[in-house]
């Protein structure tokens, strides 16, 4: 919902629809842009004020304002949270923008990069064959398979001939190691955008994007946020890894995905968008078996590197026979040590960080809890420090137990440090490095890591999910994975599908090239679906598409998360009632809730959910009563927040 304002006579001239504004609200003065101009106020008798001048700015194209308003519509918040998404750092001009830096020489010849292999130049055409019948393509290709090598291929062409081209990545880190390479390939003509560039950097892409002229061809490399610059012309869309659940925002609104955000918005430019992935979701592959999308399959390695050996180590078994070493099975160290012996690399996979998940009193069993959420509080040895993964809340960590003043305090669990920690230990002459979202936070830290490892001058290195995705290690052959039960250990319809895209990704990291690779997986669960599936190399796991039809999950209902916050938990329980009753009144909509979720109080709220199924098609009715619901609840219970977070993953 908008706001309205009365244009003074002498900005008539200047104040477009679309137009960025000077406006005061509240008695505060921001900027805002015209999204209608219009002579009738309709039924508002009050004092309308005027806009206080007309920004010397590009005005926002009819095009972006239409992704804004659908964005907006689908997702269920307002025009002002995309607004904001929009022009958050990108709009800081204080900062004066560094020059661009000149393409460095690098030695390969552009078209070196880009030579296809008879695979794909079948899989390039079944593409361009998808983009001409009005259809957005799915390359579903083997890790290793060179699906990189097509898109640049593609966006090339386009380049070329003065198109502009939108190349999405799920992680920062993916950027990174992306754009050396793009730069290669396009030189001057890629730009890059996303939250770990300075906010000058930032606005220098944008403000490049929102200044280019007709024929002037460009890539942007860039996360979901990339969405949001200010394209007045799309030519292609390509979404790398498309099943990674980063794509989704969670906080703060709009709680967008940016994969299916991009489908609008190339519907909106006319473009054509192609998705990639290894391990397609399971909405992607519904899309294409309802003929929404086309499926292109890429079976075969681009270097002709054979499928990693699996090994699946029961730790139950190998505890009873006595050869577990710790955390460690023995055959898992004996390959580990065969491998650094012949000069190759190890990655270690432990999708938790910190040193344990908790600490526990041996003598009374207290565990440490944040203050401000339902959580134990995580250990890191290399800070000394008890810390909350919620808030950030953090106490020294002593071995006396606080509650029965006993030196008993001691780790439960593992994280990547203490894997770390063990492995230096166990292999004192290897290199061993970490890599997860502590030893990250740098910009510089980071890609040293990458590097050393990329360049064989790292033996072993420990690391969390941030490491699964498209990485290219040519010295890697062993993967392993310790306790990997915690991949499907949760409550979630999506574990199996999500435990199983992971181990493909993780595998993809090994034996690229010439040599074989393998992957070991630790588990005390070692007869799982997940694993067998895996281990036997099919795609069993995907015929549970028909078991979410069967019970009424995505990708055949949509869903809806509806999540309650109150510091009051007695309060929140009368609203949360009060919701239960009036959502019961949708006839469309399937209610489950209020519950509890596992982590129900997080910044010293409490929290309940709900979670509605509405029919994929024709919902919108529904939406407006669920968000008129909400409000009339926040507007009677005051304190309560109610969010609605639209396809969570």
């Amino acid at each position: 919902m908008g706001i309205s304002y009365l244009i003074p006579q002498h900005l008539v001239p200047l104040a477009v629809k679309g137009s960025k504004v000077r406006v005061m609200f509240a008695r505060r003065e921001y900027i805002a842009v015209i999204s209608e101009i219009t002579d009738n106020c309709g039924d508002y008798k009050g004092k309308v004020s005027e806009i206080t001048s007309v920004e010397p700015a590009e005005a926002v194209s009819e095009k972006e304002l239409r992704f804004w308003a659908w964005t907006a519509d689908y997702y269920m918040c307002t025009i002002g949270e995309v607004y904001r998404a929009a022009f958050t750092s990108a709009m800081r001009r204080e900062t004066p923008a560094r020059k661009s830096r000149k393409t460095r020489p690098t030695g390969i010849n552009s078209r070196d990069l880009y030579e296809l292999s008879p695979a794909q130049e079948i899989a390039t055409r079944e593409i361009m064959k998808s983009f001409s019948e009005g259809k957005p393509a799915l390359l579903a290709g083997v890790t290793g398979s060179g699906k990189t090598e097509i898109y640049l291929k593609i966006a090339k062409d386009i380049t070329d001939k003065g198109g502009r081209v939108l190349y999405m990545v799920p992680e920062i880190a993916l950027s990174r190691q992306l754009s050396d390479r793009l730069e290669a390939v396009f030189g001057e003509k890629l730009l890059t955008y996303h939250s770990g560039m300075t906010p000058a950097t930032r606005y220098s892409t944008y403000s490049k994007i929102e200044g280019s002229h007709e024929g002037e061809g460009f890539i942007v490399l860039g996360l979901r946020s990339s969405l949001f610059l200010p394209f007045r012309k799309l030519d292609l869309i390509i979404i790398d890894e498309e099943h990674d659940s980063s794509y989704k925002q969670t906080e703060p609104a709009p709680r967008y995905n940016g994969r299916d955000a991009a489908i609008v918005l190339g519907q909106i430019h006319s473009a054509p968008v192609l998705l990639g992935s290894a391990t397609p979701s399971f909405e992607s592959l519904y899309n294409c078996h309802s003929g929404r999308y086309s499926l292109v399959r890429l079976s075969e390695k681009f270097h002709g590197a054979t499928e990693p050996e699996v090994t699946v180590i029961d730790t139950i078994r190998e505890s009873r026979a006595k050869r577990m070493n710790g955390l460690f099975s023995q055959s898992l160290l004996d390959e580990i040590e065969a491998v650094i012996g012949r000069g190759e690399q190890v990655l270690i996979f432990r999708n938790r960080r910190s040193y344990s998940p908790l600490v526990q009193c041996s003598v009374c069993g207290h565990i440490p809890m944040c203050t401000h959420c339902n959580v134990p509080l995580s250990y890191h040895k290399n800070r000394g420090e008890l810390c909350c993964h919620y808030c950030d809340f953090h106490i020294h960590r002593t071995p006396i137990c606080p509650e029965c003043s006993e030196p008993g305090m001691t780790e439960k669990g593992s994280g990547t440090e203490m894997i770390e920690e063990k492995i230096r230990e166990l292999f004192p002459d290897a290199r061993v490095d970490r890599f997860d979202a502590e030893t990250t936070q740098s910009k510089v830290e980071e890609k040293r890591i990458l590097k050393e490892f990329a360049a064989g001058k790292t033996d072993i290195l420990v690391g969390t999910q941030m490491i699964s995705k498209g990485f290219d290690f040519k010295g890697l052959s062993l993967v392993a994975l310790i306790q990997a039960d915690s991949m499907i250990a949760m409550d979630d319809f999506r574990a199996n599908e999500r435990a199983f895209q992971l181990l493909r990704q993780l595998s993809g990291r090994t034996g690229r090239g010439a040599r074989s690779g393998k992957i070991m997986i630790q588990t005390s669960l070692a007869s799982h679906t997940v694993y067998e599936t895996f281990s036997a190399g099919d795609e069993r796991l995907y015929e549970q598409l028909a078991e979410r039809q069967e019970f009424g999950y995505p990708p055949y209902v949509r869903l809806i998360k509806l999540s309650l916050r109150c510091a009051d938990r007695n309060k929140l329980s009368e609203a949360a009632n009060r919701t239960g009753a009036a959502l019961g009144g949708i006839r469309s909509a399937e209610i489950t809730g209020p519950f509890a979720p596992v982590v129900d109080k997080v910044r010293g709220e409490y929290i309940l959910q709900f979670w509605i199924k509405l029919p994929r098609a024709g919902n919108a009715g529904a939406k407006e009563r669920i968000a008129a619901i909400a409000e009339k609840v926040e507007s009677d219970f005051r304190g309560v927040t109610i969010v609605a977070d639209v396809d969570p993953q």
